[in-house]
């Protein structure tokens, strides 16, 4: 009958032990019902912001609980629901062209072990010639902040250091001792790259004729400030060359100066300005993945720190040189996983860098979202 229902309710509740969303993730919309009514027309709304910071499935327990008045009555639901469980997965959403980009990841370290280190982060902006116009110019530009490998150089440095002994009243040992210094080398790169794109021609690479890759002739102009922190340590390795001298040991005049330490770091900032004069750029992008592979070589002004033989005192000296350099972008569409690629080097004063980058891409308009501060979620 009617009336035995009438004071019991019926409500959709949340199951917080089971549920691995926080409240402030979701909302959950249903008005308690009397069981007396009709519950055809009842419906439960969920409301769950988009959310690209999700990295796997997350679920929603929702439990169906019966009411006397307030009081929840325990064991009583009878009927094949029980429990809803809802399962969440996360947003992969394609990107819809490669032309504005940002990138936010991390580099790798392959000298000392293939393992992630530190932020990476770039921007880039792809406008290319206008396939409708002959005379058409796009351009191509590149903000970026990146860590080159470690360079480690165990061979070229060494301290070389004199004691006396005396042997008798008028001789005396000479020893000269050489100590050969590991130095490591760590930079860190930030730089801006602009160049125009001057169509050369286009190429057909698959049956239906879709002309998705490009070739472009591309002078470059780019600006690098890097950041070096140089660490240098004594190795252990220790060579000794002992001369006998005649002479009073007394009569030796042996300067004083204070000890150096066996291991010392210096931080000092470089620059280089290069002019990329023969260059090329190809583009191939379909909805499924972008490439990007440009080479440049041209003229290079660099500003580096130069030391002396003790492998101490240095100066920042100007010099120019020939620069080579290749880069190769790699995005896939659905996760905006993007593998990146670069080596630099100079003709006269070779001093190579090398990266090696793994980041997601993203549009512009989703870096506010992105930075936004990450609550703490339940696994």
């Amino acid at each position: 009958p009617a009336d035995s229902t009438k004071n019991f309710f019926l409500d959709v509740v949340v199951d917080k032990t089971k549920t691995t969303l926080i409240g402030a993730e979701f909302e959950l919309f249903f008005d308690k019902t009397k069981l007396s009514n009709s519950l055809k027309s009842k419906t439960a709304f969920l409301k769950l912001p988009k959310d690209e910071t999700w990295d796997k499935e997350r679920k929603i327990f929702l439990d169906l609980e019966i009411f006397e008045g307030d009081d929840k009555l325990e064991n009583v639901n009878q009927g094949t629901y029980k429990t809803l469980e809802i399962t969440i997965k996360p947003a992969n959403e394609k990107l819809k062209g490669y032309e504005y980009l940002a990138y936010v990841g991390t580099n790798f370290d392959l000298v000392e072990g293939i393992k992630a280190k530190d932020l990476f982060f770039a921007s880039n902006i792809f406008f290319p010639p206008d396939k409708n116009k002959k005379k058409s110019i796009g351009f191509y530009l590149s903000l970026y902040g990146n860590r080159a490998f470690t360079q480690i150089d165990s061979t070229s440095s060494r301290r070389i250091s004199e004691s006396f002994q005396p042997v008798s009243d008028t001789t005396y040992n000479r020893i000269q001792s050489t100590n050969f210094l590991v130095k490591k080398r760590v930079t860190d790169n930030i730089g801006a790259y602009i160049s125009p794109l001057f169509r050369i021609g286009k190429y057909r690479i698959n049956k239906n004729n879709n002309r998705n890759l490009k070739l472009y002739y591309s002078p470059s102009l780019e600006f690098v400030y890097r950041r070096t922190t140089l660490s240098t340590q004594d190795a252990g390795i220790t060579q000794t060359d002992t001369t006998l001298v005649s002479g009073n040991f007394s009569d030796i005049d042996i300067p004083q100066s204070a000890p150096i330490p066996n291991k010392f770091s210096e931080v000092y900032n470089e620059y280089s300005f290069n002019a990329g004069i023969i260059a090329l750029f190809m583009a191939l992008e379909n909805e499924d993945i972008s490439v990007r592979v440009h080479g440049s070589v041209g003229y290079s002004s660099n500003y580096y720190r130069e030391f002396e033989a003790d492998g101490i005192d240095s100066s920042t000296e100007q010099r120019s040189d020939i620069f080579f350099s290749g880069r190769a972008w790699i995005t896939e569409s659905t996760t905006g996983i993007t593998l990146q690629a670069e080596v630099t080097n100079s003709l006269i004063n070779p001093r190579p860098f090398f990266v090696a980058t793994l980041s997601k891409a993203f549009k512009f308009k989703e870096i506010g979202r992105f930075f936004q501060p990450i609550v703490n979620k339940s696994n």
